[in-house]
């Protein structure tokens, strides 16, 4: 990796998915053995990192001392969720301005870019993509800008799923993001002491000249990820998939590891802002689908 990962930042606002995102933050603090921030950005109206714009309006603004009692639940909630198995304590910062935060996105990323090793873990929230696009969401804009690792975590996995880590799956493809991501994933690996599944996928079913083609990239791209994913006691396992698009693909190896409790790690895609808004991504796809935290790695 060319950055190590010195701290585990977790964005909190009291609502399901920051508690989820909370304990998995923990889990991979404890892992790591780095220090934990439960972070609170103030002022939000409700108590929800992904809120849309129009409930960021300064008239919506509440006096500041129910917000610093909102801010002091949501921190009293986060700890509740933290792993028991965690033995060093976590920090605690607010964010407050004399001014509205209208983007707290943006507040966060600042944040994160004046420490240097952070890896950011937020709660994802449940939007449509005609939504994401029409309104956006906290965690969609960090993940699109953030220049750190970034994991996502959804409410539904529940609390007790991600009380610890069984399989680190990886997507490959040759990229730069891509390698970063395996030497991160190799480091996690080690940390839990669990095996690695690479998975490179074959978008659709090809004609015989560019499947062996395709044949030939993969067979690259585990060589390049093997020599950046560094010793595994446990194993590495490398996997083709084929006659998928590709995130269904990743999504659907997270799902065949579900008892093992699995999480992803992986490069993200090259597309712009507004190109990924309007045609998608392949991990934002996977984000939006898999059943299990996804960490994405620029």
């Amino acid at each position: 990796m060319s950055e190590q990962i010195s701290q585990v930042i977790v964005p909190v606002d009291g609502s399901p998915s920051a508690q989820a995102a909370a304990r998995h933050a923990s889990l991979l603090a404890r892992l790591l053995d780095i220090p934990l921030q439960l972070l609170h950005v103030m002022p939000l109206h409700p108590a929800e990192l992904s809120d849309i714009p129009a409930n960021r309006q300064a008239e919506a603004d509440h006096d500041r001392a129910q917000r610093q009692h909102q801010a002091a639940e949501a921190f009293a909630q986060a700890r509740q969720a933290l792993d028991p198995e965690l033995k060093r304590a976590p920090s605690e910062e607010l964010i407050e301005r004399s001014s509205f935060i209208r983007h707290p996105d943006r507040a966060i990323l600042e944040h994160a870019d004046r420490h240097a090793g952070s890896l950011l873990v937020l709660g994802a929230r449940q939007l449509s993509d005609v939504g994401k696009f029409m309104q956006g969401s906290v965690s969609n804009e960090v993940v699109h800008r953030a220049r750190c690792p970034v994991t996502i975590v959804h409410a539904e996995a529940g609390l007790s799923d991600a009380a610890s880590l069984g399989q680190v799956l990886v997507p490959v493809d040759g990229s730069s993001h891509c390698l970063k991501a395996t030497a991160l994933a190799g480091e996690l690996a080690r940390c839990a002491d669990v095996s690695v599944e690479l998975v490179f996928c074959h978008p659709e079913s090809r004609p015989t000249d560019a499947a062996n083609e395709e044949d030939s990239m993969a067979y690259k791209a585990f060589e390049q990820a093997r020599k950046a994913l560094g010793e595994v006691p446990r194993g590495t396992e490398e996997v083709v998939s084929r006659g998928k698009r590709v995130p269904e693909a990743i999504v659907a190896r997270a799902k065949y590891h579900a008892g093992a409790m699995p999480v992803i790690v992986m490069g993200r895609r090259g597309l712009g802002k507004w190109q990924s808004s309007l045609l998608g991504s392949v991990s934002h796809r996977v984000i939006d689908l898999a059943p299990c935290p996804v960490t994405v790695v620029s």
